[in-house]
């Protein structure tokens, strides 16, 4: 039984037509997503709803601590695990989210460095601005400085934290095959701009409406307001309207133009692997469209 990928950028609608095929397919989902698999953030990052879960079983969303250091080795660890076990139980697994680089480790002969956590360094360079970090990686990095956006604290840090400790660049260890290393049906989803953008927009607006402000108080009682997590897209620029820094207004336009920004970093990522097949979404019809060619594509593979 093939894995069904289904990646693409934000607000590109991907939950629900995961959704769609899980009905059709009995699938069960697994998260893709670096940011959906913490607990306690879940309006932040547009996690499925509970309604949404409810529709299919879900695997490793909402099931980390955002205080634990979680690797990508982590997750590729786990995420194989649940796709081994639904398969061997005759479901079919989707792999469904934005975060290439998750989609990459699983999908691909992709290597990994293997470096644990420092925690003393790694809280180092949380210190440091972003901008010193993108210097310094650029430095010593050019390729990983080059690929990593100066807004990407995680992985410039993580860039940094593996180069001070082996002494080799992180782009040394991130080979990668030429083809899927798994048998796979790889599909991904595109919006014309104006579609997309209009998209954005009302999932900002539904963010606030479902009550984004609170749920940034409570991570900020609960983990503390120096939870890296909260200098992450949607959080930052709600903790500088809590700072007073934004007015409401200023933050939601701060939001969509950072989002914007990191939409068009996950087409570039995505557009790298040809192995992908996609969908120009529009519409219901264009989904229903995509619905139905995955559908054939699992049968003839079958």
């Amino acid at each position: 039984m093939p894995l069904i990928a289904i990646a693409g950028p934000t607000a590109s609608g991907k939950t629900q037509f995961s959704l769609q095929l899980a009905r059709a397919l009995k699938g069960e989902i697994v998260c893709a997503d670096s940011r959906q698999i913490y607990k306690d953030m879940d309006i932040g990052t547009a996690k499925p709803t509970v309604e949404e879960q409810a529709q299919a079983p879900h695997h490793l969303f909402d099931c980390i601590d955002p205080q634990e250091n979680y690797s990508v080795a982590n997750y590729r660890s786990a995420a194989l695990a649940h796709i081994q076990e639904i398969t061997q139980r005759g479901k079919q697994p989707l792999l469904v989210g934005g975060t290439g680089l998750y989609f990459r480790t699983l999908l691909y002969d992709y290597g990994l460095p293997e470096v644990p956590a420092q925690p003393a360094l790694r809280e180092q360079l949380e210190q440091l601005p972003l901008e010193t970090l993108k210097a310094e990686l650029l430095a010593v990095d050019p390729i990983a400085g080059a690929r990593i956006h100066v807004n990407d604290r995680f992985r410039l840090v993580r860039a940094l934290e593996v180069f001070k400790t082996t002494g080799k660049p992180i782009s040394s260890f991130q080979t990668r095959s030429q083809g899927l290393n798994i048998p796979c049906i790889y599909v991904g989803l595109r919006l014309p701009k104006a579609y997309l953008y209009a998209r954005i927009q009302q999932r900002i607006a539904q963010m606030f409406e479902q009550g984004l402000v609170e749920e940034v108080k409570g991570l900020i009682q609960h983990y503390g307001k120096d939870l890296p997590l909260l200098k992450t897209l949607n959080y930052a620029e709600v903790v500088a309207y809590l700072e007073g820094i934004y007015t409401l207004q200023e933050t939601q336009e701060k939001m969509f133009i950072h989002t914007r920004q990191y939409a068009r970093r996950q087409r570039t990522w995505f557009q790298r692997d040809e192995e992908i097949h996609w969908f120009d979404i529009t519409g219901p019809a264009d989904i229903e469209e995509a619905v139905s060619w995955v559908i054939a594509a699992k049968q003839n593979h079958d």
